[in-house]
């Protein structure tokens, strides 16, 4: 095994749980004395600049791309540090440098201006405006940017000091030239992932952007006059991918803490994916597999975390691609960090939503399966952004904006389904249509209210657009055309509305309709009763609501309710959550999204009249429950592609399949196979597990015997030893 891709191993399984960003943390120490009296975005330049000064620039012989951030378990000393750190309220983490995770940036303006290009950008719009605000805002900007080339530029001398002339060479051109040839420029694209991943954001989730399009004219001029050739070019894509595993931890975020996992407090980037996009079209709708793609594919590493590559089918893709779709199905069957959407799907979704294709064709995933428009749109996560922006007119107005992320109504739409279902116990004029009635209303209501949330947060931000400046800034267009902040300016803001545990509302609907409703075998009070006891003393009514065929068996009664379903959320965000898009540009994305909370919320909620059992997992994100997939893959994908092809924007499906049920070459071509034609059919997405339960309950007794099993958890891979119990027995349930 090369040496770079042993490294990259190691530090995914070997680097210890504790480990920590130790420079990052004595350097943003010293920044808590930084003067709190100057305006944020001299804070953000200086925060950066000392940061990027001061950290050192470790390299190793075999390095092709330059790149790296220390970690190790810190002193006693520095724990204590780290500490103050984290609970000071002046830490510059708090004060200068915002978190700006879960975007993307304009990967086409970083690659066709370079560092250089986009200081000349901002110096000519500061030129050109005597706001004092915006003058500022691009005068930090260009600082950060300098900051930036002075770090390339050390690293340069340390590559030079080495004998690594080559490497240097790079370095010195992706600091002070527009990118002219594929290395330099896929080593700029690295050096800004770093800096934001390892000493910036909290938690990244970066995307890297569709670099088999972006970076194909530097490669085929490369290779046409002889400076690359295909080979080279792979050698550097593999340590690329190499260097996204260095700067991670150990354990996972979402079910996982700091008694076993390295957490996002001590390594900024310790559990985040980041994702490379290939595939798909162009701005015209041509096919936009090229050759880089094919190289990008063949570079992925099933044991690696990072990056996690989305590739995007487009119709008949399998046949008019067949070795790269049989070289993805290979890593897919890999258990790879690997994900594929339908092309055609996206499109569908953003027209029905109103968004223009000029608009959506350069489109995004991102974080666990979420989507956006492209580099061009911002997603309003988390507590108002607008308090950064200084900008209430008041008091009493920051106190009353209240959080614009909300995930789901109460405890999700299984519990609004069963208080609906109490309030008509005894209710003799119910029917299945007065419940869907109600919960219809109930969704639209909810999705007005987030809709509206989200846009009052907008218009605040807007006030002062200027007054606060993000690393994302850097590398987006808007902020350097116009000299505000993207989270202002951008072109599009939206929110998720993810439809949570949408099997296990299926079933519900399914089991009370066929037992409550058509069949007449039990009362709604009967069946409420069963389920307030847990089913305990009523096995007799837990025996039929678990007859009662469920989503993913493909059953004509389940599949009904399916697509009712689907098509009534849907349809909800359509109504209700897109009234803002044309005079605000803001819009709510449908997804059918659930990441763990399936098994957070489910492990302290009661039973649910599908026959689920209290402190049992829900269904998690567009999948059906586990256990309801009765009749093999076939059907459960039949049941899938009653979710409407125009509805949803993301729906992530944990496919996982017995390795002994595809091996060898004839098993890959079934599965090939299988997979094209759920996806010409309609379906939306597909990340692949493929790994035996049998193995993965003898990782949990010999974890140590186990240490290469990767496993997908939601939009991103795991090391299956090291995440959490709850989760590694919710995956090895899936798979049984």
């Amino acid at each position: 095994m090369e040496p770079n891709l042993r490294e990259a191993e190691r530090a995914l399984t070997e680097k210890p749980m504790l480990a920590a960003d130790a420079e990052r943390i004595r350097i943003a120490h010293g920044l808590i004395s930084l003067d709190q009296n100057s305006p944020q975005p001299q804070r953000f330049a200086d925060a950066l600049s000392a940061l990027l000064d001061g950290v050192s620039v470790p390299l190793e012989d075999y390095d092709l791309i330059a790149g790296r951030s220390v970690q190790r378990e810190l002193t006693d000393a520095e724990e204590e540090m780290f500490r103050e750190l984290l609970n000071h309220p002046d830490s510059p983490y708090r004060t200068a440098l915002f978190a700006s995770g879960h975007c993307s940036y304009d990967w086409d303006m970083v690659v066709t201006l370079g560092l250089p290009g986009m200081i000349e950008q901002a110096c000519a719009t500061r030129a050109a405006t005597d706001h004092a605000g915006r003058r500022l805002f691009l005068s930090s900007l260009i600082r950060a940017y300098q900051a930036i080339q002075r770090y390339l530029l050390r690293y340069a001398e340390a590559a030079q000091a080495r004998s690594m002339t080559d490497l240097a060479e790079t370095l010195r051109k992706a600091a002070t030239e527009r990118p002219s040839d594929f290395r330099t420029a896929l080593q700029l694209c690295w050096i800004i992932t770093l800096i934001d991943c390892s000493y910036v954001t909290p938690n990244p989730t970066l995307t890297v952007g569709r670099l088999d399009r972006i970076l194909y004219p530097l490669y085929r001029a490369d290779v046409e006059s002889g400076r690359l050739t295909r080979a080279q070019a792979k050698d550097l894509i593999t340590d690329y991918y190499c260097k996204h595993n260095l700067n991670m931890g150990r354990g996972e975020h979402q079910v996982g803490d700091e008694t076993n996992s390295t957490t996002f407090k001590r390594v900024f980037n310790f559990d985040a994916p980041q994702y490379l996009l290939l595939g798909g079209t162009d701005a015209h709708g041509n096919d936009g597999v090229n050759e880089l793609t094919e190289i990008f594919a063949e570079c992925i590493q099933p044991s690696f975390k990072n990056p996690v590559v989305v590739f995007y089918y487009t119709p008949d893709c399998n046949v008019r691609h067949p070795e790269l779709w049989s070289l993805l199905t290979e890593k897919a069957l890999k258990s790879s960090s690997l994900m594929i959407y339908n092309d055609s799907n996206i499109k569908k979704t953003y027209d029905s939503l109103g968004l223009p294709p000029s608009d959506t064709w350069d489109y995004h995933h991102f974080g666990c399966n979420w989507p956006s428009p492209g580099c061009h749109s911002v997603w309003m996560i988390g507590p108002p952004y607008a308090a950064h922006f200084d900008a209430f007119d008041s008091p009493e107005e920051a106190e009353s904006t209240p959080h614009g992320h909300l995930r789901y109504p109460g405890r999700g739409w299984p519990d609004l389904f069963l208080s609906l279902l109490r309030s008509h116990r005894d209710d003799e004029g119910v029917t299945i249509e007065t419940l869907y009635e109600e919960l219809g209303a109930a969704m639209d209501r909810f999705v007005a209210k987030k809709t509206e949330m989200g846009v009052r947060d907008l218009r605040i931000r807007r006030r002062k657009p200027w007054a606060v400046a993000y690393f994302t800034d850097l590398f987006t267009r808007a902020p350097l055309e116009r000299g505000e902040c993207f989270s202002a300016c951008a072109q599009y803001h939206f929110t998720l509305q993810a439809f949570q545990m949408f099997g296990t509302l299926c079933d519900c609907f399914a089991v009370t309709d066929a037992l409550c409703f058509r069949e007449k075998r039990l009362t709604i009070g009967q069946l409420l009763d069963a389920v307030d006891a847990d089913f305990v003393g009523y096995e007799a009514v837990l025996a039929l609501c678990r007859g009662v065929a469920k989503y993913g068996s493909d059953d004509a009664n389940s599949n009904r309710h399916v697509k009712r379903l689907a098509e009534m959320m849907a349809d909800s965000v359509r109504r209700q959550g897109t009234k803002y898009l044309q005079s605000d540009g803001f819009f709510l994305v449908p997804c059918i999204q659930s990441d763990t909370w399936h098994l957070k919320i489910g492990m302290t909620y009661g039973a649910t009249p599908d026959g689920r059992r209290a402190g049992t997992p829900f269904s998690q994100n567009s999948r059906p429950a586990n256990g309801s997939c009765t009749n093999g893959l076939t059907a459960m994908f039949n049941s899938m592609l009653s979710i409407p092809a125009d509805g949803y924007l993301s729906g992530a499906l944990n496919l996982d399949v017995d390795p002994k049920q595809f091996e060898g070459e004839t098993g890959h071509r079934l599965f090939a196979a299988l997979l094209a034609v759920y996806l010409n059919r309609g379906g939306l997405h597909a990340q692949v597990t493929c790994v035996g339960a049998d193995e993965l309950m003898d990782a949990q007794v010999n974890p140590h015997l186990h240490r290469d099993l990767r496993v997908r958890v939601t939009g991103y891979s795991g090391v299956f030893t090291d995440i959490s119990k709850p989760l590694q027995d919710d995956i090895i349930q899936r798979l049984k």
